[in-house]
């Protein structure tokens, strides 16, 4: 038995030098492909493709989605907080925070510390996601909302523009002179931009509105349309940026986060330091120690060394995210005044040319004025008043920005990040703010 156990032994090893490597496809680097650089010279030369004579008479073209009489009437507040309720990432962080509760309830005190403290910053992650969700919403919501407004509009204008064209024809089948300025084919080439206008906003709807389907957690439905209940009185009280910067700041969750683990580091919760220093840069929090025995006994003064390299990245990366908070919430408060001052002056410009379309109407007998002229401003007032919606749009998705960058619009849905560590700064950091909330915080985690 000892005889044939050791001629296997033997024999082994010298089979396989003999015999090579028994996948021969792994013994060698495998060929990638590649193409060749060799092209057929030619010049450059030849006339301008006449793309106008390709058009095809008898082609029917498909059209694009539209909605029926019917539309599904959607509110502000049910598009926030749904969005935030049904953001699936946010939904999957909440079940990794329950898995970490489990485990903290069974593990050692060791472990348990890492533990709450990283069910902390997955409750304020999933808070993040929910407000980011809750203000893209808002975002398309509005977007759509200015969207059907413009339409409106912009089928006026289609029909004003229609009449010019109806009203030129009648005229020249009669053998009347037009009047001077009057051009048939520009009229045609305006009637022609304002219907590609028509098709982009039929395409722009159904993207705005499947978008709103995916965010608020509806089915796909390229045939089912929202039609967004909105109240479009323009917003214009001034802003205190110094009020709304320190709301913000207290509500921040990337702020709270770096806060909680400075506050709650020490030696057992290096790896969740490591972690978040790896999320600020992927060169920071790489270098751990070595496990092993023999690497512990050498190398433990220099492990001890650790805390405090990790304390002082901790709080320049906390100096730092505060830093651009204060300049994200500052820039959101100036962009709502920027649009603040943009609908103003919309407004004085419809204003003007609503006032100057009723002078001309009141005095088109006297003045001898044509119909072209007055079609021609009742155009301009349509394109002014398409142009004062999409500025009030604009407005409203600053202030949704500026509650966005203040992390409060999952907060105005009920959400709001249940943490058991934070309160407590008696960290390794914090020596000198120690508190006696350890066991608070412990109970609180459970």
């Amino acid at each position: 038995m000892f005889l044939r156990l050791f001629a296997i032994t033997l024999l082994m090893p010298l089979m396989t030098v003999w015999t090579g490597c028994a996948c021969p496809s792994s013994c060698r680097v495998p060929r990638t492909p590649s193409a060749t650089c060799s092209y057929e010279p030619t010049v450059a030369g030849g006339e301008a493709p006449d793309l106008a004579s390709l058009h095809c008479e008898d082609c029917e073209l498909l059209p694009l989605p539209t909605p029926t009489e019917t539309f599904q009437l959607l509110d502000e507040s049910t598009c926030q907080c749904n969005a935030a309720t049904n953001a699936n990432l946010a939904n999957m962080v909440e079940l990794e925070r329950h898995w970490a509760k489990v485990v903290i309830e069974c593990d050692s005190k060791n472990v348990r510390k890492n533990l709450c403290l990283d069910r902390d910053l997955l409750a304020l992650h999933a808070y993040g996601i929910r407000n980011t969700a809750a203000a893209s919403a808002l975002e398309a919501y509005y977007q759509l909302a200015g969207l059907e407004s413009q339409k409106y509009y912009l089928t006026q204008g289609i029909k004003e523009t229609q009449n010019s064209l109806t009203r030129v024809d009648q005229l020249r089948s009669k053998g009347i002179e037009l009047p001077q300025g009057i051009d048939r084919n520009a009229i045609v080439a305006r009637l022609n931009k304002l219907a590609d206008q028509q098709l982009q906003l039929d395409f722009v709807r159904i993207q705005l509105n499947g978008q709103l389907q995916k965010l608020i957690g509806c089915p796909l439905n390229e045939h089912a349309f929202y039609w967004p209940d909105v109240d479009w009185t323009p917003d214009l009280q001034p802003l205190d940026v110094d009020v709304e910067l320190a709301d913000g700041l207290t509500t921040r969750t990337d702020i709270r986060g770096i806060s909680l683990v400075l506050c709650n580091l020490e030696k057992t919760t290096l790896p969740i330091a490591r972690g978040v220093l790896k999320f600020a840069d992927a060169t920071i929090g790489t270098v751990e120690p070595i496990d092993g025995l023999i690497h512990t006994i050498r190398c433990y003064n220099c492990n001890q060394h650790e805390v405090p390299v990790r304390c002082r990245q901790l709080a320049m990366i906390s100096s730092e995210t505060e830093k651009l908070a204060t300049a994200e919430i500052k820039s959101a408060v100036y962009k709502v005044t920027l649009q603040q001052q943009r609908v103003a002056l919309a407004q004085k410009t419809t204003q003007g040319l609503r006032k100057s379309l009723q002078e001309l109407n009141d005095t088109r007998d006297i003045n001898d004025i044509t119909v072209f002229e007055i079609s021609r401003l009742r155009g301009q007032l349509y394109e002014s008043e398409s142009k004062l919606i999409e500025q009030v749009v604009a407005l409203k998705v600053a202030m949704v920005g500026l509650r966005k960058s203040q992390d409060v619009l999952a907060l105005e849905c009920g959400f709001a990040p249940k943490l058991c560590c934070e309160g407590c700064c008696n960290g390794d950091c914090m020596q000198a703010q120690a508190c006696t909330c350890r066991k608070k915080a412990a109970k609180r985690c459970k």
